[in-house]
This record gives C-alpha cells, sequence and structure tokens, in this order.
C-alpha cells in the first residue's frame, strides 16, 4: 500500500475536496501508464489512485485521520480502499479524455486487474488470487497498555514447493488437454423451449490452460498447492481494544495471481482489577468509614504501577478520583486516557464492646470528630 496519501498526492492534511480532485487530475494525467512510459510510473499510477480512493471518501478519510497510515492499512485492504470506487467513471467526470483502448492497459478494468487483482467498484475479475484468513489472539490488559509482540500459528494454503506450484510432477511431460483438446474452453449444448442454447465456460480439466501434465504432483496430487501451519511473530501496538484487526501482509491463501492476506483479530482479556471504557480505565476501591470522614491517601493499582491519590475528606461511598493520563494509550496517538477509583465505603458488620461505645459517643456528639488518622497506610482492593 502506498505511504501517506496527504504526501501522495501532495496536499496538506486541510485539503477539501476540491483540492484532493485538483491534485490527483494532475497527477493522474501525468502518470497514467498509457502515457507515460518511465519505470515507476505505474507504481506512482497505483499510489495516486489508492490515495485519492481513501481521501475522497469523507468516511474513509475520517478513519485514516484517526488511526493513521500504519493501524489505517492494516484495518482496510485494497478490496475496502477501492469499494464503489468507479475508476472510469471517476475519469470521466473529471474530463480526462484518455483513450484506454489505445495503450499497453486496454479498459479501466484491465488496468485494476493488471495492477490490484480487482475490477472498478470492487468487483474480482476471474483471477487467482489466494483467499484471505482470519486469525485469533489474546492478550491481557496489561500486554495491551504497554504493546507486546506475540508468536502466533498461522494455518493456510501454500505454493507445492515440489512442483511449484505447477501441479506437475518434475520431469513430467506437458500434453494437449484431451478434454478441451487444447482450447481452454469446453462448449455445452442444451435443447429449451427457446430453441437449442450453448454456453462456453473454462475447461474444468486444465483451468484454462490448453494443457496438462501427464503425471501428478505426489506431493500436492496435481494442485499445485499445500496446506501448512507457520509461526509468525506478530508486534501488538501498544492501546489495542478487543475486535481491532491486524493485517499480515501475503499471510493468507496461495494464490497465482496474489497471495491473500492473514487478518488477526485481538481479545484484550478481561481483568479482575481494571475495567476498561474506550481509553479509561475503571478500578473499585474500599476504605474504611473512617478513612471516608477523614480523608487521607491510599495506594491504587494503576497499568503502570501502584499510586499514592489523595482520599478528600467526607468521601462519600460512589465517589470516584480521577487520575490523569493512567489509563490506556491511545491507539492513534497523543496521550492516555485517565484511570479512574471508584470508591466504596466500607461499613464493618462486626464491632466490639470498646468500638460500640465509641460509636455511641460519636453519635451522642454529633459526629464531630477531631481524631487523627494513619494518612500513609494502605488498604487493600477487592
Amino acid at each position: 500500500m502506498a505511504g501517506d496519501y496527504y504526501s501522495v498526492l501532495g496536499v496538506g492534511k486541510n485539503a477539501n475536496l476540491d483540492d484532493i480532485k485538483r491534485a490527483y487530475r494532475n497527477l493522474a494525467l501525468k502518470y497514467h501508464p498509457d502515457r507515460n512510459k518511465s519505470k515507476d510510473a505505474e507504481e506512482k499510477f497505483k499510489e495516486i489512485n489508492e490515495a485519492y480512493a481513501v481521501l475522497s471518501d469523507p468516511e474513509k478519510r475520517q478513519q485514516y485521520d484517526a488511526y493513521g497510515p500504519d493501524q489505517f492499512n492494516q484495518r482496510y485492504s485494497r478490496e475496502d480502499i477501492f469499494r464503489n470506487f468507479d475508476f472510469e467513471d471517476i475519469f470521466r467526470s473529471m474530463g480526462l479524455n484518455i483513450d484506454f483502448g489505445g495503450g499497453g492497459f486496454g479498459s479501466p478494468d484491465d488496468i485494476f486487474d493488471s495492477m490490484f487483482g480487482i475490477r472498478s467498484g470492487g468487483a474480482r475479475r476471474n483471477v487467482d488470487v489466494g483467499n484471505d484468513i482470519l486469525v485469533h489472539a489474546s492478550v491481557s490488559i496489561g500486554e495491551a497498555a504497554s504493546g507486546t509482540q506475540k508468536t502466533i500459528q498461522i494455518k493456510h494454503i501454500k505454493k507445492c514447493p515440489r512442483c511449484n506450484g505447477g501441479g506437475a510432477e518434475p520431469g513430467s511431460d506437458i500434453v494437449t488437454c484431451a478434454t478441451c483438446r487444447g482450447n481452454g474452453q469446453v462448449k455445452a449444448t442444451s435443447r429449451t423451449a427457446f430453441g437449442i442454447m450453448q454456453t462456453i465456460s473454462t475447461c474444468p480439466k486444465c483451468g484454462g490452460s490448453g494443457k496438462n501434465f501427464k503425471d501428478p504432483c505426489k506431493e500436492c496430487g496435481g494442485r499445485g498447492r499445500v496446506q501448512e501451519e507457520d509461526r509468525v511473530d506478530l508486534k501488538i501496538p501498544k492501546g489495542i481494544n478487543s475486535g481491532m484487526r491486524l493485517r499480515l501482509r501475503g499471510m493468507g491463501d496461495y494464490g497465482r495471481d496474489r497471495q491473500g492476506d492473514a487478518y488477526v483479530e485481538i481479545s484484550v482479556q478481561k481483568s479482575k482489577v481494571f475495567e476498561r471504557d474506550g481509553d479509561d480505565v475503571y478500578v473499585n476501591f474500599r476504605i474504611p468509614f473512617y478513612l471516608a470522614a477523614l480523608g487521607g491517601k491510599i495506594t491504587v493499582p494503576t497499568l503502570s504501577g501502584d499510586l499514592e491519590v489523595n482520599v478528600p475528606e467526607g468521601t462519600q461511598s460512589g465517589d470516584r478520583i480521577a487520575i490523569d493520563g493512567k489509563g490506556m494509550p491511545k491507539l492513534s496517538g497523543g496521550g492516555y486516557g485517565d484511570e479512574i477509583v471508584n470508591i466504596i465505603v466500607e461499613i464493618p458488620k462486626h464491632l466490639t464492646a470498646e468500638q460500640r461505645e465509641l460509636m455511641r459517643k460519636l453519635a451522642e456528639s454529633g459526629g464531630d470528630i477531631g481524631s487523627h488518622v494513619d494518612k500513609k497506610r494502605k488498604f487493600g482492593i477487592f
């Protein structure tokens, strides 16, 4: 995929749609492969079309700005990017009168088929493109906060190493397909109420090549592909959340025209201490009633270690203490969420005779207490 789309088109991040169209039009005319025969023109043409397909779509542009180039490219495949992108219609609407039939690519569909393995609008042509696959991986909330690396196993279809994907046993003779007689197509005739109908389809025996091999590969049975399991090191970015997917390019199933991709869906395990809500985390913390009344300090857990915070005098059960910047890192960059400490005031269920007498005196005095509490005492979490 292309790098930063704004840089590819040469526009700023505040560019409006007209600016983006104007920049795209100029670059499309300059680098169209039927006009520009330089070595890098085709690759440049791919990049500007990919950039325009994203930045001209308000929803895709919003996602791109939110996640940044790396995360966006992991979440969106080329099929996602070019879905509903009508290449020919866009060229015509912008007044680009290019003779598609006079160059090396032909029609706009031929351009997309050759470059990306897809047609304009996202529909596939009859090409052998490997399937994308979905893999699952699980991380703890601590790993999601700090980022980590996981070794995952991917079971996918790979090109047969013995026959190099051809399906023939090494040294086997190549012969003309007996089914289609070398044409690569077969005809079928059927009689209907409207007369005799004839259909032409790709030969099922040779796959349209018109040739066959005498001896099929002993390893793949002539299929040209085998199923294998690979171990892959996956970098988990900090701030990732459940349901997000990371893309491993070329790690999907094998296809002669293009290898599929593997998408790793992340599941963040539930924590006994922290509850996550977006970039913020919540912690329940129990304190005795006298600390709530007098105020003091408590030591609470955070994703980066224990932290001492102040409990204001007169804190009530259900009150919350916000700790700035101690939540999850923001995936798009630019800081952290907050940690919210939910205070639960504990009322003792059993009192000694001495404690009961003190409580009675407290009640008789109207609750005016002048005693002191150890402000460095730690109280546990449930």
